[in-house]
């Protein structure tokens, strides 16, 4: 299993960072890859949701994530044709008005996949990916 861990401080709140990670169906909205999220079942701080992607090539996932607002969302593989295991989560901490965003990613994926597809999945964008849910929190 692949594991990419990265930490970015944000100028908003944590209850509006938070807004931002929860607010599943609005991710194809800043993040360009994504895009759609589906959610399939919510009850109480349970969401079972379908993200569907497009890197170099087109595929979807089903997460199980556990709210634990506001401080803290987890996750666990559902189903996905091309993924054993995805496994993580966003640990927030309040720092006066700013938040500090912690993301961990644990992914083992299926079959030969191509190098560059499995690169952008496990991290190569997680910075990137981290700036556009930081500019998405700030501007709200």
């Amino acid at each position: 299993m692949s594991r990419a861990e990265e930490t970015i401080v944000i100028d908003a709140p944590a209850a509006k960072v938070w807004s931002v990670v929860t607010d599943y169906e609005r991710y194809p909205e800043f993040l360009p890859e994504m895009t759609s999220v589906t959610i399939l079942s919510r009850h109480e701080n349970v969401v079972v949701a379908r993200f569907d992607l497009e890197l170099m090539m087109r595929f979807s996932y089903t997460l199980r994530l556990q709210e634990e607002p506001p401080t803290a969302l987890r996750w666990t593989l559902e189903s996905a044709g091309m993924m054993v295991a995805n496994s993580g989560g966003w640990q927030l901490t309040a720092e006066g008005q700013k938040t500090r965003a912690t993301y961990v990613l644990d992914v083992e994926l299926k079959g030969l996949i191509p190098k560059s597809v499995r690169d952008r999945l496990l991290g190569m964008t997680l910075p990137q990916t981290l700036e556009r849910f930081k500019k998405r929190a700030e501007s709200r």
